[in-house]
């Protein structure tokens, strides 16, 4: 009996291996947390936080709760909105744990040769700066109908937006003030095609998306691709979505394979900047490599956890603490903020 035991538990293992490390099967409903979420499902579907598409919740690698409303499903694709720059930051990672870029100090135009400089303190710009959205380019990106908004400027030109972001004025020295930008996190796109060889897609599905099983996905094709749109908006499902805050949650590791250095994961979820970006629920948060953190409630709560955040309510919310991953899409461009009070008023307590 023992070598059939032996085969049993080895067969087991090794299936258990290859589904990842979060188990998406039946739902653990023997947790408070299970309760919890079952409140929060009432409430969204009785409307109190607006359009919501999706709530996941993961703890201690199991799935705890799911659920989907307004015709969305399990294989739906969600376009991540801004969240996708905590995916373009996972990548820089991936980069680095493959040793195509030495570390975040190095300069930005290494990657990018040939470039006129119209101004000296662009040589200055390291891959930090951008990751921590203090890139110091006189850059304007708040009401889309506005006509100076810098990012629907890029939109509109074709041909290479690496390059036409580099041409932009310098306002500050970098590395000194805060300014949110999907400007940065395309040139981190960039400097990754450039280190690698490789356009932003196919390193993505090499070194990030296939270790972690994600298969389904899409990427927005303006500008004629990913290559050239520097991976702006990408599109996943929740629970992929989940499966990059677990990674987090485990330090860059997956499988027994680490994926991004720890040693990055660290100081991605650092506070590099304090206090920033204020709204109408929250008083702030802190900011590190393209992920958010340690939102300040309107109550002076501030709460332990890091997310990636995408306009409309797109949500990641890692709990280290719970060694919990809440995932939420939906639609709200009125309120953004309010399909995280989901997390707020039931999960986080």
């Amino acid at each position: 009996m023992k070598p059939v035991y032996l085969i049993t538990v080895f067969y087991i293992f090794t299936i258990c291996g290859l589904t990842g490390q979060i188990q998406f099967g039946p739902l653990n409903k023997n947790t408070e947390l299970y309760l919890k979420a079952l409140s929060a499902d009432s409430a969204i579907q009785k409307g109190e936080f607006g359009e919501i598409h999706s709530l996941l919740v993961v703890q201690n690698g199991e799935l705890v709760f799911e659920n989907y409303y307004s015709s969305w499903t399990r294989d739906s694709l969600h376009q991540l909105q801004s969240a996708t720059k905590s995916v373009v930051s996972t990548l820089l990672g991936c980069a680095l744990q493959q040793q195509f870029i030495l570390n975040t100090d190095e300069r930005v135009l290494k990657f990018f040769p040939g470039l006129t400089l119209e101004d000296h303190r662009l040589q200055e710009l390291k891959i930090e700066d951008l990751l921590t959205q203090r890139h110091g380019l006189k850059w304007k990106e708040q009401m889309w109908d506005d006509p100076d908004n810098s990012w629907r400027k890029v939109m509109q030109t074709e041909g290479n937006w690496y390059h036409t972001i580099l041409k932009t004025e310098m306002d500050t020295i970098p590395g000194k003030l805060f300014n949110y930008s999907n400007a940065a996190p395309v040139l981190v796109a960039g400097i990754i095609q450039q280190a690698t060889s490789m356009n932003i897609d196919i390193f993505a599905k090499k070194y990030l998306f296939d270790p972690l099983e994600i298969y389904k996905y899409q990427f927005w094709q303006g500008n004629n691709g990913p290559q050239n749109n520097g991976m702006a908006l990408l599109y996943l499902s929740s629970r992929d979505m989940a499966k990059l805050g677990q990674l987090f949650l485990q330090n860059g590791k997956w499988n027994d394979v680490q994926l991004i250095p720890e040693s990055y994961v660290h100081a991605a979820l650092s506070s590099h900047v304090k206090n920033v970006h204020p709204n109408g629920f929250y008083k702030g948060y802190d900011y590190g490599y393209f992920w958010w953190s340690q939102p300040v409630t309107s109550e002076n709560k501030k709460s332990n956890v890091f997310l990636a955040r995408g306009a409309g309510g797109q949500n990641i919310i890692v709990s280290r603490e719970k060694k919990m991953v809440v995932v939420i899409t939906a639609w709200n461009s009125q309120q953004p903020n309010k399909p995280q009070r989901i997390y707020e008023n039931y999960l986080s307590k």
